[in-house]
């Protein structure tokens, strides 16, 4: 066990560094190579196989579950595992989806090249009594930045708002400061931190510059009521294309500005069927539908709604 041991992690270092070495060619993403195929294939049966447990009970040959897993470039499941087969599932079939999910969830994102690079693409997952096994891999390395839907980018906590983070900081040095006023032709007053300061926006305000700017499709890369590069981004962006002075701050007339250009959307959003909390903390639309990404136990009972085990 323990000779075994050793050589799974000597695999797992070995691909590791095969990959980080190999990604780093011009198309290697494209014009990936058998062997970086089989390395991906082995990194990622590592890594499932290590959170996958068997349920308890006899599983028969005819017993068998097949997923289909399409994990994003951060290397996170896009979406809960699809259900290949079978079409009617039998007690123990149940419960091998429950174990194969829940080892999905628990084990993504996976991450090689030292934890710079992470695997992304589809695969299928074959679960029987014989345990794991992957086909279909297509899948690769590497980290790309992804463009978020409205949906996957909320959050619903409305805490308070919290100034002078890391994030935010960092933002703050890509930003003109005070005293550099923009120097393209533009109309209006310029905004800087001290004037966004004077706002007192709470994080609940600050989600929603964020969700109006979304809704103009400026990309604020998450709506946390945190403005950090993303934000200040998009805030500069929509001052340029609206004859704003582009510090990525906003003063009280830009802020009514940006009201008044995404009011329509915004209504229509503020009008929509409410989401609510169940009893089990897990957060649900307005039809019932668990909303994933946001707690292991709610995605497992998400996963058990998606075939009929629970409402």
């Amino acid at each position: 066990m323990v000779q075994s041991d050793m050589r799974n992690k000597v695999t797992l270092i070995a691909g590791a560094i095969f990959l980080s070495l190999t990604v780093a060619l011009p198309g290697g993403a494209v014009a990936q190579t058998r062997a970086q195929t089989s390395i991906i294939t082995q990194l990622l049966w590592q890594s499932l196989t290590g959170c996958y447990a068997p349920p308890s009970g006899r599983i028969d040959a005819n017993d068998e579950v097949v997923l289909r897993v399409e994990l994003n470039t951060n290397g996170d499941i896009a979406n809960l595992p699809s259900i290949l087969s079978p079409v009617a599932f039998s007690a123990v079939e149940r419960n091998l989806l429950r174990e194969a999910t829940s080892a999905v969830i628990d084990c993504t994102p996976i991450i090689s090249g030292g934890g710079e690079k992470t695997i992304y693409g589809r695969f299928d997952m074959v679960i029987n009594r014989e345990g794991v096994t992957l086909t279909n891999v297509d899948a690769f390395v590497g980290k790309a930045d992804m463009v978020p839907t409205l949906d996957s980018l909320e959050v619903a906590e409305a805490d308070p708002v919290v100034e002078a983070t890391e994030t935010e900081e960092t933002a703050s040095a890509e930003v003109p400061d005070d005293s550099s006023p923009a120097v393209d032709a533009t109309t209006g007053e310029h905004a800087t931190l001290a004037s966004e300061t004077e706002l007192e926006l709470t994080r609940t305000d600050r989600r929603e510059i964020q969700r109006r700017l979304t809704f103009m499709e400026y990309n604020t890369r998450g709506i946390d009521g945190v403005f950090g590069n993303g934000t200040r981004t998009a805030i500069r962006q929509w001052q340029r294309q609206n004859d704003q002075p582009s510090s990525g701050y906003l003063n009280l007339s830009q802020l009514e500005l940006l009201r008044e250009m995404s009011q329509d959307k915004y209504a229509v959003w503020e009008a929509r069927p409410k989401r609510y909390t169940d009893r089990n903390g897990c957060l649900r639309e307005a039809n019932g539908i668990i909303i994933q990404g946001r707690s292991f136990k709610c995605d497992m009972s998400a996963a058990s709604q998606s075939i009929g085990i629970s409402r």
